[in-house]
């Protein structure tokens, strides 16, 4: 049985007959050294809601929104890491409006110096949901998020550090893919600020 190309073989494979999940991969840029204060904006994750058929007597949703809620999310969840000033996401779709610019328009110019300087933030954090899917056949339920972040020095360009998280419920549910993204950022978050603090730490011959 096939849902949208994803056969029940493979989803029963992912929640551990034979194999287990992914849940989060964090790396820093091993010459990235944090001094002071990191201020950074989230802007909304790239997503494409897939498109193709499902099987007979499967439903597969996949939200319109997800961009923004995973980065809502993880916006909320680097707030509480020391050392990270967020600007609120309500704020940059403020400054947005005014300008009369969308997020789409800031990241396709690719000027992440002119984008800093201009929502005040020195650290921009871009993303792509790959995975935002709810499933149902017959008895069966469950759903399935990935998807990735990178952070970027806004003055270099440069990639300072970078996530990614996959991971599913089921095959009985829950249905609520917010669950896993939950999952993943109290995953990866840790992992996080340990290496951020060991990149942080003085060096020694």
């Amino acid at each position: 049985m096939r849902i949208a190309g994803i056969s029940i073989v493979a989803l029963l494979c992912l929640w551990g007959v034979g194999c287990a999940p992914s849940i989060s991969t964090v790396s820093v840029n091993p010459s990235f050294r944090p001094a002071g204060p990191m201020r950074m904006a989230v802007l909304d994750f790239d997503w494409q809601p897939p498109s193709g058929q499902v099987a007979e007597g499967a439903t597969m949703v996949s939200a319109p929104n997800a961009g923004k809620f995973v980065a809502d999310s993880v916006s909320s969840r680097l707030l509480t890491v020391s050392g990270f000033e967020m600007i609120e996401r309500s704020r940059l779709n403020q400054l947005l409006r005014e300008k009369d610019l969308s997020q789409t328009d800031l990241i396709d110019q690719g000027q992440y110096k002119e984008i800093g300087q201009f929502l005040g933030v020195d650290y921009l954090v871009l993303g792509t949901v790959s995975t935002y899917t709810t499933w149902a056949n017959g008895p069966l339920s469950g759903h399935l998020v990935s998807f990735s972040c990178r952070c970027i020095h806004v003055e270099t360009g440069k990639v300072v550090w970078m996530l990614s998280g996959a991971t599913e419920k089921g095959p009985t549910g829950p249905l609520d893919p917010a669950i896993s993204v939950r999952d993943i950022l109290n995953d990866a978050i840790p992992k996080l600020i340990q290496q951020l603090a060991q990149a942080a730490a003085p060096k020694t011959n």
